[in-house]
């Protein structure tokens, strides 16, 4: 039947639900001892992104190496960002506690502290994935990615707290969420990393590499 043909659209569908799925699996087994969890997003965006928007090289190949390229450089924010979210939990949870005016005001600014914070995370990682950044260079630039484009971190982040939300109440949704999450996110993430690459000749090796060129035909649709 042509319904399960290879090129059919079915079949297409299917195979990019697999490996969107293969990618969240991938992230969520590299990301369980939760100091990996970095260097498990980066390659999970950096496959998602390469392997499945763009059809170009193997999925757990490209992974494991973002992975391993990615792993030392990432691994000190890793530890440094749930280190902060626990000291920001319990100045929450301490605040919340408190009917006096001046901590409810205290509370408010904790949780656009939390914002910032988990901002900078969820752009280190692409951003890290596609540059060669230092680290402190790559949180200045997710600080401005985060406040540049402001309604997509406040859509990108309150997505995440919908996609908890939901694990909690299903808890196997924990085998498409991640895949799920990374596939939307790269969406717009792809136009915001193309807009940070900068002019290079068209007939150039480096115009060649597929996020140049996945970045032209965007820019030609």
């Amino acid at each position: 039947m042509k319904f399960f043909d290879s090129d059919s659209g079915f079949s297409r569908f299917m195979n990019a639900l697999f490996d969107i799925l293969y990618v969240g699996v991938l992230w969520m087994v590299c990301s369980l001892p939760l100091i990996t969890a970095g260097a498990s997003t980066t390659a999970a965006y950096y496959a998602m992104s390469k392997c499945v928007r763009h059809k170009t090289g193997y999925i757990g190949r490209e992974f494991f190496r973002s992975f391993k390229e990615n792993f030392r450089q990432i691994t000190p924010l890793t530890l440094l960002f749930w280190f902060v979210m626990a000291v920001l939990s319990l100045d929450l949870y301490y605040v919340w506690n408190q009917e006096s005016g001046i901590n409810s005001a205290l509370f408010i600014v904790l949780i656009f502290i939390v914002f910032v914070v988990a901002g900078i995370a969820v752009y280190s990682c692409p951003i890290l994935s596609r540059f060669h950044k230092k680290n402190s260079e790559l949180i200045k630039t997710a600080i401005y990615v985060l406040f540049r484009f402001l309604p997509l971190t406040v859509a990108i982040e309150f997505g995440f707290i919908i996609a908890c939300f939901f694990f909690l109440l299903v808890p196997w949704a924990v085998l498409v969420i991640p895949g799920g999450y990374l596939y939307a996110l790269s969406f717009p993430m792809e136009r915001i990393l193309a807009k940070m690459m900068p002019a290079v000749d068209e007939n150039s090796e480096e115009a060649q590499k597929w996020y140049y060129r996945s970045s032209q035909n965007r820019n030609d649709s």
